[in-house]
């Protein structure tokens, strides 16, 4: 989960949590609650037992909303509550220290054990959301009725949300003919070829009550499409859902999509797959026409494109892609009208992560050629394991998110100086880039890297603090540890201490993320501590690539664990 600035958020959760409490009421009332179970475990003591509600409320005057799922042990005798707290509620990991996470099991008169951000680092991991279900784990952190800190682990929990007494949006579908205007259809549709996350329809729904929504289609010809979520604002909004199946046959098929009680059509033409094959199949593509720039480093664009020839039996639509190389590939799609030789040009996207000659395979049904490009170096390399060059950059995906869960970093023209040091500037921006939402300092004296920043930012202090520690060290043997320096703050007014410490886990290794194949890495990895809590509230394990930078970070509590890639990146 992208890190998010919460405002508020304790004097938020006291208010949801008084209200909560006033809902427990409603447990004895005729209204039929949803079903689900929920289990965890403090060292080898196992707990489990049923929930019986789970609903989303909201506070007047506030975006954030309040997800709660109550329950009650195998015998009824105790009570099992979890709170998160978001805008949005989606997959993805809720931290207690981020104010997005709280905990309490209890019996009559007694609480057993209580889990907030004043106590520890607690996480819940929502693993499916929608279709009115949820599904999730978690461990922490937790305070035990003798006041001992407890190490909750193995949680789990499924339910289902209803819609009575729930936060479900309500709107409508298309135009008051049934039609679903406008619709806008991505991806290509042919007989026999499976879709994939390009196939998707984009369709408008006129909100008229906020709240969660699951938006889907009936399956025709072997296709569907579908998407959840939850809609935060009324009026008119484009909602893109996600094509799923393959296609059994050609020609017009005619999709109905339903939300609540709406419904509307569209159609789509799916089309017979052209036949034929490549210049050069078997072999080299001949003839080819390569055009635009190929430097390591630096993303591919639309001047960048290969001319290869297809020697058509059968008209119809097409696919024609090579293979990723290099961090680099070639595509192009369309309809092939008539038979015969005919020349077509793929457009290239990605960024090449090597200089040197690089061979790439076409494909067009069974039809393979090849050809090779070689890209040119785009600068010196530093030999640094974090360079701060002039306008570098690199973009981050959360694995198994979606690309609004993506973070873009850049080294941008300011350079302060602190203490008499000077410092490079790295700012972080949502994706696509846009105003930064945070920023930090760095600098590289001999094989030392040093971060300036607010130590608030990383570890949970009341007010900022600021100052340096060595993040990566290049040139220590495997297996070092070393130490930011300990520093002093108040712990919602509690006076603490806290540090981090990091150990050298890699050294010199090869690793490959997606495309791209990074020769030489370090593995570092970084527990925060806090006076008053016996284990680290988070753990992190960072990689970085020479001449690259960070390639990869697992945040994680032990337990559940959050991870972001490298996707893109230039280096100047």
């Amino acid at each position: 989960m992208k890190p998010v600035k919460i405002i508020f958020y304790f004097l938020l959760a006291t208010v949801l949590f008084n209200a909560c409490r006033k809902e427990y009421s409603l447990e004895g009332s005729s209204v039929k609650l949803p079903v689900g179970t929920w289990e965890f475990k403090d060292s080898l003591k196992q707990f489990q037992g049923n929930m019986d509600t789970a609903y989303i409320s909201s506070t007047a005057g506030s975006t954030t909303k309040l997800l709660t799922l109550n329950g009650t042990s195998a015998d009824g005798s105790q009570s099992f509550h979890l709170h998160l707290f978001s805008d949005i509620f989606k997959t993805g990991s809720y931290k207690a220290s981020l104010f997005e996470s709280s905990f309490e099991y209890s019996t009559s008169g007694k609480i057993i054990y209580n889990a907030d951000q004043f106590i520890g680092e607690f996480i819940v991991n929502i693993t499916s959301f929608g279709n009115n279900n949820i599904t999730g784990t978690f461990s922490g952190i937790a305070i035990d009725s003798a006041g001992n800190f407890r190490n909750l682990s193995q949680g789990k929990f499924t339910s289902s949300i209803g819609t009575s007494g729930t936060n479900a949006s309500s709107g409508v579908l298309g135009d008051s003919s049934g039609n679903c205007k406008p619709v806008t259809l991505a991806g290509t549709y042919l007989q026999g070829v499976a879709l994939t996350s390009a196939n998707t329809v984009q369709v408008q729904v006129t909100v008229a009550a906020v709240g969660t929504y699951s938006i889907t289609s009936n399956a025709v010809n072997g296709v569907s499409f579908a998407k959840t979520g939850t809609f935060t604002s009324v009026g008119v909004q484009n909602i893109i859902l996600n094509g799923t199946g393959t296609p059994s046959s050609s020609g017009n098929q005619n999709f109905i999509i339903k939300y609540g009680n709406s419904q509307c059509g569209f159609k789509i033409s799916f089309g017979v797959p052209a036949t034929g094959s490549l210049g050069g199949g078997g072999g080299s593509c001949t003839p080819f026409t390569l055009a635009g720039i190929y430097k390591q480093g630096v993303l591919l664009n639309s001047s960048n494109t290969v001319q290869i020839q297809v020697n058509v039996t059968t008209p119809g639509s097409y696919n024609i892609i090579t293979n990723t190389v290099n961090g680099v590939s070639f595509f192009k799609s369309g309809t092939f009208a008539s038979t015969g030789i005919q020349t077509i040009t793929l457009t290239g996207s990605g960024t090449p992560f090597n200089a040197g000659l690089q061979t790439f395979a076409v494909s067009f049904g069974t039809s393979i050629c090849n050809f090779s490009i070689t890209f040119a170096v785009s600068a010196m390399p530093s030999g640094d394991y974090f360079p701060t060059t002039a306008n570098s950059n690199w973009t981050y995906g959360l694995v198994g998110g979606t690309p609004s869960d993506s973070v873009h970093t850049a080294i941008i023209g300011y350079s302060p100086a602190i203490g008499g040091k000077t410092y490079k500037t790295i700012a972080a921006y949502d994706v696509p880039p846009a105003t930064a939402f945070d920023s930090a300092y760095y600098r590289k004296p001999g094989g030392d890297y040093y971060q300036y920043s607010d130590y608030s930012n990383l570890l949970p202090f009341d007010a900022p603090i600021l100052g340096e520690f060595i993040f990566l060290k290049d040139n220590v043997a495997l297996g070092t540890t070393w130490q930011s320096p300990t520093v002093s703050g108040t712990f919602v007014g509690a006076p603490v201490t806290g540090f981090i410490k990091m150990t050298l886990l890699a050294k010199a290794i090869p690793v490959t993320i997606a495309t791209f194949n990074f020769p030489d890495v370090i593995k570092v990895k970084y527990e925060y501590f806090l006076t008053g809590i016996p284990v680290a509230i988070e753990t992190d394990e960072r990689w970085f690539a020479r001449n690259v930078g960070e390639i990869h970070d697992s945040i994680s509590d032990g337990t559940f664990t959050d991870i972001y890639d490298i996707g893109s990146y230039q280096i100047f």
